[in-house]
């Protein structure tokens, strides 16, 4: 790392700052948003369970001498999260926190400079805590500043569109691993040539129930406790970890897609943002061994896409769970269907489904394990999208 780096530390945001760094990331992800219709859906949702009580925190990388300048070299943001873990050998399921980065930005005067890198890098270092790590670097001068609040983090994630070297070479020092992708898998149906197949899927005395934003709310809810049961039940080699969907995590998805939609306003909402099956004779919404599907849609860019955010299903209820969702986006008017990281049961069934599962190039789910464990021993479970920001 260049000396010069040295006077220039991590700190969290002024408001001001973050204004500024709003402001300087609405060219690149503004997504056909003005600059005022921008800034009033982070004022919106500012406000809301994902974000407040100072979940959502600003990082700026500023010089020591002046850390509240606007003049600040890159900014990112980082989101408090409930998560859960399972250790090695261990029986017990730990409820932990986890952070989500976002936003990640360097405006391009600054570029080329090995600004973004040692932010990351530095980040490590409030997220976490300290007695994880080796020594701080010498070389990069002293270690931020603590900030309240933080400091716990048993695990980072991220989603990155610059591939998967940039983030795993910003560790905590200058030899250790960042941020690892890990399962950055898609399974993907084209609404228009695969609706009329699985239209066909017979239902097997099961019916359909659609999910409004509080009734997705409810099943996230419940959910949490699910993979609370899930981790208990499952022994492993491995360390386990997931991100919870409840506490608006999994709402965050829908809050900010509304802003995208075309002819969105804040009186004419869509009504559907999830299914689940049910026994045909349940009118009180039982589930059958929980089957549902929550989902966002993605507008910009196109192709337009209904994207699950989180899934549970056996593989006696997924081809009609697949179904509904391909009607679903058959409304919606997307072009494509997509699913993260299918169980490897349920994948082999949606391409039996005309279902097609890839890598993505993009949104690329990295995560850093900030325990005794290596990364290869890492498990990411519910890696999904109901996660991402």
């Amino acid at each position: 790392m260049s000396k010069s780096l040295a006077h220039l530390s991590l700190f969290a945001a002024t408001w001001e700052q973050t204004i500024e760094s709003r402001k300087r990331t609405y060219p690149q992800w503004g997504r056909g948003l003005t600059e005022e219709q921008y800034r009033a859906r982070d004022s919106q949702m500012d406000p809301m369970e994902h974000a407040a009580e100072g979940k959502l925190v600003t990082w700026v990388l500023a010089p020591r001498e002046s850390p509240t300048t606007l003049d600040f070299k890159c900014s990112c943001e980082t989101y408090r999260r409930k998560g859960l873990v399972k250790r090695p050998g261990s029986s017990t399921v730990e409820e932990v926190f986890g952070y989500g980065i976002a936003s990640v930005f360097t405006p391009p005067q600054n570029r080329g400079q090995g600004y973004a890198r040692h932010m990351m890098r530095l980040l490590h270092w409030v997220l976490a805590p300290r007695n994880e790590f080796p020594a701080f670097p010498e070389t990069w001068g002293a270690p931020p500043p603590l900030y309240p609040g933080c400091g716990d983090a048993s695990f980072s994630a991220l989603y990155s569109d610059v591939g998967d070297e940039f983030y795993r070479h910003a560790g905590p020092d200058e030899t250790s691993e960042g941020w690892i992708v890990r399962d950055p898998k898609g399974t993907i149906w084209d609404v228009a040539q695969d609706l009329s197949s699985l239209s066909s899927v017979s239902a097997n005395g099961l019916s359909v129930q659609w999910l409004n934003e509080d009734g997705c709310k409810e099943l996230w809810k419940n959910d949490a406790e699910l993979m609370r049961n899930d981790l208990s039940g499952k022994t492993s080699n491995s360390a386990l970890f997931t991100f919870l969907p409840d506490e608006g995590v999994g709402a965050f998805l829908v809050r900010r897609t509304m802003f995208f939609l075309p002819g969105w306003t804040s009186h004419t909402t869509p009504s559907k943002w999830g299914v689940k099956i049910v026994k045909s004779d349940e009118s009180g919404g039982g589930s059958v061994m929980p089957t549902f599907a929550t989902f966002t849609i993605d507008v910009i860019p196109a192709p337009s896409t209904l994207i699950v955010t989180r899934l549970r299903a056996t593989e006696e209820t997924f081809p009609l769970l697949a179904a509904s969702l391909l009607h679903a986006g058959s409304e919606c008017g997307v072009e494509k269907v997509e699913v993260w990281n299918l169980p490897k049961p349920m994948e082999d069934i949606a391409h039996s489904l005309n279902g097609k599962t890839e890598t993505r190039n993009e949104h690329l789910n990295a995560f850093k394990w900030y325990g005794l464990e290596k990364s290869g021993d890492i498990e990411w479970l519910f890696n999904e999208k109901f996660c991402w920001c």
